[in-house]
């Protein structure tokens, strides 16, 4: 498993967060998320709360086979002080099917480091 990359720019969260998910780590991944953070995951039904929660969810989609990966696409980074929003798009692999999706993370820095404290992540709607 890897150690979660040190995010000290707010544009550095979706590459770590991108690393973390193609190597499979779950600590990695959940690593970047705060304490209080919420996520509606791609293929989450239910809103998740709690760091249990998280762990629970990337434990369930990283052990898909073949193992999903992510590859982003273009981003806007907006930084307001302490907090930072970003919303961009990614391709999603998972399993033979290869799909168009988007999210939108919301980001505050504490003692030095940016944390995602919201994360929406879903699927585009068809053309």
């Amino acid at each position: 498993m890897t150690t979660p990359r040190s995010v000290t720019l707010p544009g550095d969260i979706t590459l770590a967060w991108m690393e973390a998910f193609n190597a499979g780590s779950v600590s990695g991944i959940t690593g970047l998320y705060d304490p209080q953070a919420v996520l509606w995951g791609t293929t989450a039904t239910d809103l998740i709360d709690t760091p249990a929660g998280l762990i629970a969810y990337f434990e369930r989609v990283l052990a898909l086979q073949p193992a999903p990966s992510v590859k982003l696409g273009p981003n806007r980074l907006r930084v307001l002080d302490d907090m930072a929003l970003v919303s961009g798009h990614y391709e999603l692999q998972l399993g033979h099917q290869r799909l168009p999706a988007r999210y939108s993370m919301a980001l505050k820095r504490s003692a030095g480091r940016w944390l995602i404290v919201d994360h929406h992540s879903s699927l585009l709607p068809a053309s």
